[in-house]
């Protein structure tokens, strides 16, 4: 590990909310093997050139020196001006911003090549325009008025190829995108509801994935951030027999960055067309009501807040406090109320509704059929047919209603 030191420039933050941010900053560090040393705070509007005031920057320059720090991490993002400025104050030393922390953790747990392309995509979108402020400085070994210097040639060089690359990247992203639009329709068509897991980063959600899959394959499971990237779909069966896709989603976090978002559109695209969400929330986290707001954010912004959702309270068997009333209390790791969270999917994916029908006589059997998944809670008998009422979930109605009316044509 690295010996590293934290920068935490805040604007406006009360302690509760520094103490928290620096928590993360710090265990995302340590993600990309930076073990933090200790930490600098100033309270300022950002400078243009070191992101902090005068001061402050002798003082780090000065602990960096001191404590034999090999990493500096900031909690904001840096400008090309301010990375080159702090590279000439404190030499050979790493500088990091939280994007490039986030996008190095990304880099280094992306394994299918959708999760590679789209991690690729945001560090080059991420490096580009840092490649044009560099220009300025490369351009300075240039002869004279006119001429273009040796650095700044191969700049453009780096630049036209970065940018060739970078619209690679984006086909290759909306081909994907296009075969798992392919891949919705045909879910639709075969009538499969899909129910998509979403949560801070950490939660559970791909040991929830596993609890309640239905295949023996199961997917990567660690006590770590963003452990896993890549989307996956799993089985999985309720109460009644049915069978509906689970889907794990990248993790969340606090101010996640915008190429982020926007690199992971095709996998993000995912909960735009589930047909429920499942909100996964750590409730042993003593940061739990910041980390729900966090996601409650993130779900706005991708325009997915008016998405039907279930909020699931994961890690029951941690927890000693008073539980949640507004979701469904389980520890995915031990099984705790699973079975309850399968009949609460029941309820919001498949919702009991009441219909009349007129069943004649020469189509009993597709009723008979049918009392598996609807109960016949009246029936006259006429000289027409049965007049039958029944309750069950809108499908399984229609389905029925569909046989029937099949079967008049015959």
């Amino acid at each position: 590990m690295k010996r590293g030191i934290l920068v935490y420039l805040a604007q406006g933050e009360n302690d509760e909310e520094i103490s928290y941010n620096l928590a993360e900053l710090a265990e995302l560090a340590r993600n990309i093997d930076i073990e933090p040393q200790g930490f600098i705070l100033q309270h300022r509007r950002p400078d243009p050139n070191y992101l902090l005031g005068a001061g402050k920057v002798e003082e780090l320059k000065e602990r960096v020196e001191k404590e034999n720090i090999e990493a500096v991490v900031f909690n904001l993002e840096l400008s090309p001006r301010q990375i080159l400025n702090w590279e000439e104050k404190l030499g050979k030393k790493e500088i990091w911003d939280r994007t490039q922390v986030i996008l190095e953790i990304f880099r280094r747990r992306a394994h299918s090549r959708e999760g590679k392309i789209q991690v690729e995509l945001a560090r080059l979108t991420y490096l580009y325009p840092r490649m044009v402020g560099l220009g300025e400085v490369l351009s300075r070994l240039g002869g004279g008025i006119g001429t273009r210097g040796p650095g700044e040639t191969k700049l453009e060089v780096l630049r036209r190829s970065v940018r060739s690359r970078i619209y690679r990247l984006r086909r290759e992203l909306e081909e994907i995108r296009l075969n798992r639009e392919v891949l919705r329709r045909r879910r639709i068509k075969n009538e499969i509801p899909v129910v998509a897991l979403v949560g801070y980063t950490n939660a559970g959600k791909s040991t929830l994935l596993n609890a309640l899959s239905l295949s023996e394959n199961k997917v990567l499971t660690e006590d770590r951030l963003f452990a896993t990237l890549d989307p996956v779909s799993r089985r999985i069966g309720l109460p009644s027999g049915r069978q509906v896709l689970l889907t794990d989603t990248v993790g969340f976090i606090h101010h996640m960055p915008a190429r982020l978002k926007e690199a992971f559109k095709a996998t993000l695209e995912e909960l735009a067309s589930a047909d429920l969400l499942l909100h996964v929330i750590d409730l042993t986290s003593p940061y739990m009501e910041r980390q729900v707001a966090a996601v409650e954010v993130i779900l706005k912004e991708l325009d997915l807040a008016h998405r039907p959702l279930l909020k699931v309270y994961n890690k029951a068997d941690k927890f000693t406090g008073v539980v949640p009333l507004d979701g469904v209390v389980i520890s995915a790791l031990h099984g705790t109320n699973l079975p309850l969270l399968l009949e609460r999917l029941e309820e919001e994916l498949f919702p009991l509704t009441e219909a009349a029908l007129r069943v004649p006589f020469t189509h009993l059997g597709e009723l008979a059929r049918a009392r598996d998944r609807v109960e016949v809670v009246e029936e006259r008998y006429t000289p027409q047919g049965v007049e039958v009422l029944l309750r069950g979930r809108q499908q399984d109605i229609e389905t029925l209603k569909a046989r029937l009316k099949e079967e008049g044509k015959k």
